[in-house]
């Protein structure tokens, strides 16, 4: 028999429990890192609800980006000079691959199953990629006012990757800042003239904003992470409770065997089963020998720990999950063992009877030796439409009524003959 959970929650989660009830009531210390497990299981539950919302959007995306190229591209055409139109196309065009190649590289991530624990570590590098490309382009336009619009881009890239991609925002701010400054040299030693204080607003200044925006939306995510941890863990707590309910309802408290009430419904289903099946179905009755005089004898507390030593045995005797035994009552056990003919349950009776014998539990006042011994009946249904398992359950019994009439310490299997 396999025991359920038992309804107290493991230390190192009731520990988890009451840290998080501390925290949601002084909300302050909320901003601080968790403890490293729960920190981690944070940042996992953002990074999967990124990866999910990727592969929920990456359609609509790239229909919203190609219609944004459709109307961007006349814009750049109208708004451009003739005579620089072709350059300032060109670096149109060089942002405009540059923002697919990282959009599409995200879902294409999240649709690889293989992929999907490298996440973060893409994300980094996907950053780091439209960051600099995107700050090293916007400035080379010679249309002032494109350059003013590719500021504008900046940005938005900013937000998407401070918002939409669940990584820590000090990682991404130490990304994004050397992405941002790294275009600089190449931009000095290409000779290429730029206004500083728009580059300084749009890539560097906005990296900041980014930043301490995404700082303030992390706070209030560990906020709802939290609450919905805590909802687990009530959850869990309500289904230990609820396994532990059903559990002293169908166990017996001193052995630890299956009480009566559940094995009737056991036996019933099992029934169903072997009616539906052919297959046999067999009981195997245990009765201890002159057990009143053991408690007489050596007082009822002996007589438990005897009881619980047999259960022990026929516990270690159970080989299959469909095999069950249980407490009938008093010093009264029963096997009930599943798509078993009857030499089967008699091999299980006599090793039985065998693993008890060699426990030599003393009992001075036995009439079989000087040891606990058993008598045991079995019984098997092969199918026979006349009968019922109530009738099963008291052919096991008559046969263990066989077994102490002939001088106990035997087993007897019904309608046989000795």
């Amino acid at each position: 028999m396999s025991k359920t959970a038992t309804a107290a929650l493991p230390e190192e989660t009731l520990q988890e429990d009451q840290f998080i009830r501390k925290l949601l009531a002084d909300r302050r210390r909320i901003s601080r890192p968790f403890p490293e497990s729960l920190e981690t299981l944070f940042w996992q539950s953002l990074a999967q609800r990124s990866l999910q919302m990727i592969r929920n959007i990456a359609t609509l995306g790239v229909l919203i980006y190609i219609v944004v190229g459709l109307i961007t591209f006349p814009s750049i055409y109208l708004i451009a000079d003739e005579s620089h139109r072709l350059h300032d196309i060109l670096i149109w065009f060089l942002m405009y691959l540059n923002g697919a190649v990282c959009l599409a590289t995200l879902p294409v991530i999240a649709s690889i199953p293989g992929l999907t624990p490298y996440f973060q570590r893409f994300i980094i590098g996907v950053s780091f990629v439209g960051i600099f490309f995107t700050s090293f382009l916007t400035v080379q336009y010679e249309e002032p006012r494109l350059t003013q619009q590719g500021g504008y881009i900046v940005v938005f890239v900013y937000m998407l990757i401070y918002f939409l991609t669940g990584t820590r925002p000090l990682l991404l701010w130490i990304t994004c800042l050397i992405a941002g400054l790294l275009p600089l040299p190449l931009l000095w030693v290409m000779g290429i003239k730029f206004d500083p204080m728009i580059y300084f607003y749009s890539v560097i200044f906005s990296n900041f904003i980014g930043f301490f925006v995404s700082q303030s939306i992390i706070g209030k995510e560990r906020i709802s992470f939290l609450q919905a941890r805590l909802l687990e863990l009530d959850k869990l707590h309500s289904k230990l409770m609820s396994n532990e309910l059903i559990r002293l309802s169908n166990e017996d408290p001193l052995t630890s065997l299956y009480n009566r009430r559940y094995f009737n419904e056991a036996i019933h289903t099992e029934w169903d089963r072997a009616d539906r099946s052919g297959e046999p179905l067999s009981l195997v009755f245990v009765d201890i020998d002159c057990f009143k005089n053991y408690n007489d004898t050596y007082g009822h507390l002996k007589g438990d720990d005897a009881l619980v030593k047999v259960a022990e045995v026929l516990k270690n005797h159970m080989r299959r999950s469909s095999d069950m035994a249980a407490r009938y009552g008093g010093e009264e056990f029963i096997l009930l063992l599943p798509n078993t003919p009857s030499s089967g349950a008699q091999v299980v009776a006599n090793n039985i009877m065998k693993a008890v014998d060699s426990l030599k539990v003393e009992h001075s006042a036995s009439l079989t030796g000087k040891y606990l011994t058993l008598s045991i009946g079995v019984a098997t249904w092969t199918g026979e439409a006349d009968m019922t398992e109530t009738q099963l359950i008291a052919q096991a019994d008559s046969a263990v009524y066989q077994a102490k009439s002939d001088g106990r310490h035997l087993v007897r299997v019904f309608g046989e003959t000795h």
